[in-house]
């Protein structure tokens, strides 16, 4: 799992910091934050973002977002590896996510997902 980690944060400065920026902070109503982001449980819906990107409304802890995320070009292991980044980086813990679980991911029924 550090192996995944140490990779995923090379990916996250080189993919996500701009808007997510370096605390995972976000930036408020423009960006939502990652830390302590409850959506952040569901794979499904953490791949389907990554993959797929992301239009519409959202909430995230009590803050309103109506932005659009594109879709990132990513392999199945680098995926794994930036949401295993993602789920332990700022203090989280999280199982491990690895690249056998990206696939049917991507193919799960998400409540309230709406691709980009």
């Amino acid at each position: 799992m550090k192996t995944s980690i140490a990779s995923g944060k090379q990916i996250y400065e080189a993919k996500c910091i701009t808007c997510h920026q370096e605390n995972g902070e976000g930036i408020s109503g423009v960006f939502p934050p990652l830390v302590k982001n409850l959506s952040l449980k569901s794979t499904a819906k953490l791949v389907q973002v990554v993959l797929k990107g992301q239009r519409g409304k959202m909430s995230v802890n009590g803050v309103e977002y109506d932005m659009e995320m594109a879709p990132v070009e990513l392999t199945d292991s680098e995926v794994a590896d930036v949401l295993n980044y993602i789920r332990n980086a700022w203090g989280g813990k999280d199982i491990a996510i690895l690249p056998k679980d990206i696939q049917p991911a991507v193919k799960a029924k998400v409540k309230d997902y709406q691709p980009y």
